[in-house]
């Protein structure tokens, strides 16, 4: 999908604090939200209907399977939906989409390191995505996190901010949100780069044209000099037939 990626980046809110992400995105653990244990809860009914939205796997070419389970569909905040649909169209314009191994989640009703102690995590306001889980997990430091560099270099450019730049405990190889840079955090030259330059527009996926059926061939009888008759459809799906000389091949 076409994005301005200018606007986006511009209106992309700051996710220091809780406040800060409550006030773009409203709040989660709103009226109704219910705690259900290990750090995890139930958003609030109003807020999930209001704010929620499914991306159906299918308008994600090539996206990566969730590890034992089909997904149809990525769970979002209806302002990241279409941030993510036209970064991913990057991906695939780029030929990178069979980089990724995994998808490991986006929404999710949680707190920070699952402790609800701990403030809301941004996954909490669908304003996050987790891929390739397994091999950049907590602390990994970045040398030896396993995630197409590429492919964070699309998802930088086109405004996400990447949790493998932070360092120590939080590194977070896995995790992309959509709020602007934590301070502190060095960024790659390229990041927010969709803001400065018009990115070319992504290809348009063309429907495979389904493979022609295989003639049907009957027996003919009382046909001198033809033993066979085939069948075969039209481009506008009629059948039609013709006789085949004995001998000749199909």
């Amino acid at each position: 999908m076409t994005l301005d990626f200018k606007a986006a980046i511009q209106a992309r809110p700051a996710g220091e604090t809780t406040a800060q992400l409550v006030a773009a995105y409203g709040d989660p653990h709103g009226p109704g939200a219910r705690e259900t244990g290990g750090g995890n809860f139930e958003p609030s009914p109003a807020w999930a209907a209001a704010n929620l939205v499914r991306v159906p796997v299918s308008s994600l070419p090539g996206w990566p399977a969730y590890p034992g389970v089909v997904v149809k569909t990525v769970t979002l905040h209806r302002l990241v939906a279409p941030v993510l649909l036209a970064t991913w169209a990057e991906v695939v314009r780029r030929g990178l989409a069979s980089k990724l191994k995994t998808y490991n989640g986006a929404f999710v009703g949680r707190h920070m390191g699952h402790d609800p102690a701990r403030p809301l995590s941004v996954h909490a306001f669908g304003a996050a995505i987790d891929l390739d889980a397994a091999w950049n997990g907590y602390g990994v430091p970045i040398e030896r996190m396993q995630i197409d560099r590429d492919v964070v270099q699309v998802f930088e450019e086109c405004g996400w901010t990447w949790g493998g730049r932070w360092t120590g405990a939080y590194a977070d190889g896995m995790h992309f949100q959509w709020t602007d840079p934590l301070g502190g955090t060095k960024l790659a030259e390229w990041q927010d780069r969709a803001e400065r330059v018009t990115l070319p527009p992504p290809i348009p996926t063309v429907p495979a044209k389904p493979a022609p059926e295989a003639p049907v061939i009957l027996p003919l009888k009382n046909a001198p000099g033809y033993d066979r008759f085939r069948l075969m459809k039209n481009e506008k799906g009629d059948l039609f037939g013709f006789a085949v000389e004995i001998g000749r091949k199909l």
